[in-house]
């Protein structure tokens, strides 16, 4: 719905601001050339290649790492950073359903109609639209940004593997993680460092040329990141609590959480506001209550928490 709440905006890679944007665009531009290329000398099954990537790069990276984004929040920074998602998202997939409509016909029909409105620009059908604009040629810095996250990308997938050989889940925070290439073209990259950190969730990056593997983790964990991944899958319990009830994503809640462990309950006090945004509570309470939809009691790493939730009617 909310995507076809916005006019078809042209946009480029130089435009974006969010970093995952500008990959993105630049990454549509890069298989509109190439499918163009393909079609242009009768190469079917290399086009096609191309738009399989293409998918699972939307999906697998853009759509999941920018599902936060798409939040209704109440910072003007946030609401911004929401705004360039939804129009980049909806400008992406206008554009794709042109480049996929000679292959699926009725899938390219069903997303360009999904996207229309009443005072849309759109044609009637997507196969009265021509073929996207093309620069066979794509430009060096989109080409740098399609390398800097490939970079990231392969990054995490270490990272991930180094994770699952120590038995360490991702929701538990590290406290660093060392990269032997000093020489790195992300090193510099805040955007890219931060969203590797994200992904992976480690407090600090370093990039060190004496590591002896490609990438180094520091596995030890303190009392203080033990209770932020408690925190962690304190949020993930709300979560899972929220699907048993079947609540929407719209749904707002009242939580109720009670600990006796003084250290998770100070870091959930301090972290509330963010909490409550994850979760999509108005309200946080700090006690046990009948008066819920959906509750739980369970021990997350010897800590006992009792969680409960109702919607806000």
């Amino acid at each position: 719905r909310f995507l076809r709440d916005r006019q078809s905006i042209p946009l480029s890679s130089g435009q974006a601001i969010n970093i995952l944007d500008k990959w993105i665009l630049a990454r549509l531009n890069q298989v509109k050339s190439e499918v163009s290329k393909a079609l242009n000398v009768y190469e079917l099954d290399k086009a096609s290649r191309s738009l399989a990537g293409f998918v699972d790069d939307l999906s697998t990276w853009y759509l999941r790492r920018s599902r936060e984004r798409f939040k209704e929040i109440k910072d003007k920074r946030q609401e911004k950073d929401r705004e360039n998602a939804i129009t980049t998202i909806r400008f992406v997939l206008l554009e794709f359903s042109k480049i996929i409509a000679p292959f699926t016909p009725f899938i390219a029909e069903a997303i360009y109609q999904n996207l229309k409105f009443q005072k849309s620009n759109l044609k009637e059908s997507i196969h009265l639209e021509g073929w996207p604009k093309v620069e066979l040629r794509i430009k060096n810095n989109e080409l740098r940004i399609i390398r800097e996250m490939e970079e990231v990308r392969k990054l995490v997938s270490l990272v991930l593997e180094e994770r699952a050989k120590a038995g360490i889940k991702v929701r538990q925070p590290l406290a660093s993680l060392k990269i032997r290439n000093p020489k790195s073209e992300i090193r510099n990259k805040k955007g890219l460092i931060d969203l590797i950190k994200d992904e992976v969730n480690v407090k600090q990056m370093i990039f060190d040329g004496k590591i002896k593997n490609e990438v180094e983790l520091d596995i030890i964990i303190t009392p203080e990141l033990k209770t932020e991944g408690n925190l962690r899958d304190l949020v993930r319990v709300i979560q899972d609590l929220r699907k048993q009830a079947g609540y929407t994503p719209k749904d707002r809640i009242e939580a109720y959480i009670y600990t006796d462990n003084r250290a998770l309950k100070q870091l959930i006090l301090d972290g509330a506001k963010n909490l409550k945004n994850v979760v999509g509570a108005k309200i946080l309470n700090f006690q046990k209550t009948d008066k819920v939809e959906s509750k739980i009691e369970i021990k997350i790493d010897s800590v006992n928490i009792w969680a409960g939730i109702k919607k806000i009617r």
